[in-house]
């Protein structure tokens, strides 16, 4: 398989990320510090597009910038049951925030509903629940407390 040379910017590019990302993934020790060629000129591999990559793809799926490094180090060992840990962990993670979305999605509902039901001309209830005045309509205070919860 041909090996390929990227400046900073042609790597940044083929992996999908920007300089300031490649710098930032350097700074971290996410992406080792590469070799330089004459004139100083940073030089990088393919391995290193493919570690972006792997970073990138870590990222979009919500891992921390810790469990990347981690999974990246457990890819030499083949420790098949800590990737699984990790993943796991992260499995919970977005199920909580799933069902805090979906308590915040609930407690939008119930604002919509007590707007729609107000008489004409009344202050509105979802301006009012957000300044945090109870209401009461008890819909008002359970939407309040959503979403304060949720946040």
């Amino acid at each position: 398989m041909p090996t390929h040379a990227f400046t900073i910017a042609k790597l940044a590019d083929a992996a999908g990320v920007g300089v300031e990302a490649v710098r930032y993934y350097q700074r971290g020790g996410l992406l080792a510090a590469p070799k330089r060629v004459d004139g100083g000129f940073r030089q990088y591999s393919d391995d290193d597009v493919l570690r972006l990559r792997f970073i990138k793809r870590a990222q979009t799926l919500g891992y921390s910038l810790e469990d990347i490094a981690e999974l990246m180090s457990l890819s030499a060992t083949r420790d098949r049951l800590r990737v699984r840990e990790i993943t796991r962990k992260r499995v919970a993670e977005i199920r909580e925030r799933v069902a805090d979305l979906q308590s915040m999605a609930s407690a939008l509902e119930n604002l919509a509903d007590c707007c729609a039901q107000a008489p004409e001309g009344a202050a509105c209830t979802i301006i009012a629940a957000l300044a945090g005045s109870q209401d009461s309509d008890p819909r008002m205070a359970d939407a309040s407390l959503a979403g304060e919860v949720a946040a």
